[in-house]
């Protein structure tokens, strides 16, 4: 794995790890059809509504230490049919870094209702002198996975010599892929002294993904005063948030279950996300 002097997206994501930047693997094969097109959604019926919907999004300003070094966005951009099935589109982006080092990143997942599954999970990464487009597809009824590279001449191509590149890898029920994971722990009860785990990760290496919930504390960020629920995630693939990690992300106390603040440390120093704006879901 290469370092990556700004850290941010890793940062911002539950599966830090299945984001650090690496050389993409030869590629063979032909592009998979688009799977996405404009649709609606109806509510959950599978127990309460969930606490965010389309138009919702967050802003944040990203230090490292006490040095402002970018912003994120965490969005529920649009409702899309993927392969037949209504989903929430959800993003994330970020941007940031130095005078000598940049990073723009994009992070896109489509969730569907009952249950609360992955459809499909998209990384489009630019950090410095690094680029990496990949593109997942869930296939929930299968129980299996396929994932394709962008190639030089813009085609998703499934990576060369993988393990069941044609009927794909196998992935638990109901799996969830790290913006998911994200959005799932808001639906959650997240009650003090309360610890979740689950075998949900799309990688299987990833599994169990342990949410602790710490504590409740107030917190003052860029967007105001706001008392928060501290949660610990713990993810076996290592990262910034693996299991000798020290992260932590603050949810609001309240329905909304919004993320207020993340905090992690690194070998370097810690790196932080403060609220700047919150916009509801119209």
């Amino acid at each position: 794995m290469r370092r990556r002097a700004a850290a941010l997206a890793a940062a911002a994501l539950l599966a830090a790890g299945a984001l650090a930047a690496q050389t993409p693997a030869d590629t063979t094969g032909t592009a998979p059809p688009s799977d996405t097109a404009g649709a609606g959604l109806a509510p959950d019926s599978a127990g309460r509504p969930w606490p965010f919907d389309v138009g919702e999004r967050a802003r944040y300003v990203v230090t490292f230490g006490p040095v402002k070094v970018g912003r994120a966005t965490l969005a529920v951009e649009a409702v899309d049919t993927v392969r037949g099935t209504p989903a929430r589109r959800l993003a994330m982006g970020i941007e940031g870094g130095t005078f000598f080092y940049h990073l723009d990143d994009r992070q896109v997942s489509w969730v569907a209702p009952r249950p609360f599954r992955s459809l499909r999970f998209e990384q489009h990464l630019r950090e410095g002198g690094y680029r990496r487009d990949r593109l997942y597809r869930l296939d929930q009824e299968a129980g299996r996975y396929r994932r394709f590279d962008r190639a030089e001449d813009g085609s998703w191509r499934p990576p060369a010599g993988e393990e069941y590149v044609e009927q794909g890898i196998p992935m638990p029920p109901a799996a969830l892929d790290e913006i998911a994971f994200l959005y799932f722990a808001r639906t959650l009860p997240l009650e003090p002294g309360r610890t979740y785990r689950f075998t949900r990760y799309f990688e299987a290496e990833g599994n169990p993904v342990v949410l602790e919930v710490l504590r409740r504390e107030t917190v003052t960020v860029p967007a105001g005063r706001f008392r928060t629920v501290v949660v610990r995630p713990i993810i076996r693939t290592g990262g910034l948030f693996g299991e000798g990690g020290q992260a932590e992300v603050y949810f609001s106390d309240d329905a909304r279950r919004v993320i207020v603040q993340l905090e992690t440390s690194m070998k370097v120093g810690r790196l932080n996300l403060y609220l700047k704006d919150y916009r509801p879901p119209r």
